[in-house]
């Protein structure tokens, strides 16, 4: 899949936030960790220099992998889909994600991915859009805006276990504040990828989420002879 056209990657919250995505993962120092939808590579720098991570940026736009090279030579940018990651099984120990998954056309795809990457005990650090009730919207380039159940089913359904969970709705509203003032309401939507009225848009919120990959286990109904098969 590509972004859809026009979209620019954005980050509430910027470094900050994205520290505090970070601190939900642990140590990062020396451990491997892919930054899916690297955008023009700042968490990738972020996570190699004051972090000490391994760490490879991945995003599907070639000129934006392009861009991050030239900008930072000494870590490794590779062009890849979401959905069909280019790395063998158990390459990463923790994926670090940031407003990206809402903008896929098949994010259950992509998150079976992001488990088949990590490691054993792997960690998936998530941050994007959600929306609070039961139903789900989306309009715009944004595909979807899930509702936190949604999120939840997918991420567990993937086979991961939920960690932890943080509403970040703050930083998303200051940007979009300010977006809405330096452009305009129909300009900030443009560029934030969300094409909602105003009442609507008034439960839209943003989140930081991390899960640890769990080894699926499939039961064989036996009586007697029933056995598990692990697949990690």
């Amino acid at each position: 899949m590509e972004y859809p056209h026009g979209y620019t990657p954005l980050k509430p919250g910027g470094a900050l936030l994205t520290k505090k995505l970070l601190s939900m993962g642990g140590e990062m120092k020396h451990h491997r960790v892919l930054d899916l939808g690297c955008g023009r590579g700042e968490t990738a720098a972020l996570l190699a220099e004051e972090y000490g991570a391994a760490v490879t940026g991945a995003d599907i736009s070639e000129a934006l992998i392009s861009e991050c090279r030239k900008k930072y030579p000494g870590i490794p940018f590779v062009a890849a889909d979401a959905e069909a990651l280019p790395f063998a099984d158990g390459s990463f120990d923790i994926l670090v994600s940031e407003c990206c998954f809402s903008v896929f056309s098949d994010p259950r795809k992509a998150l079976r991915e992001a488990y088949r990457v990590l490691s054993k005990d792997g960690i998936l650090l998530l941050s994007d859009l959600w929306k609070h009730g039961k139903k789900s919207a989306g309009r715009g380039m944004v595909r979807n805006i899930y509702s936190r159940d949604t999120w939840e089913d997918m991420i567990t359904g993937a086979g991961f276990l939920i960690t932890g969970f943080t509403d970040a709705r703050d930083a998303l509203t200051e940007m979009y504040i300010q977006m809405i003032m330096d452009q305009g309401i129909e300009a900030a939507q443009r560029q934030i990828g969300i094409c909602l009225p105003p009442e609507e848009m008034k439960s839209v919120s943003y989140m930081l989420l991390a899960a640890k990959k769990e080894e699926q286990i499939i039961h064989f109904a036996g009586g007697k002879d029933s056995y598990s098969s692990e697949i990690a």
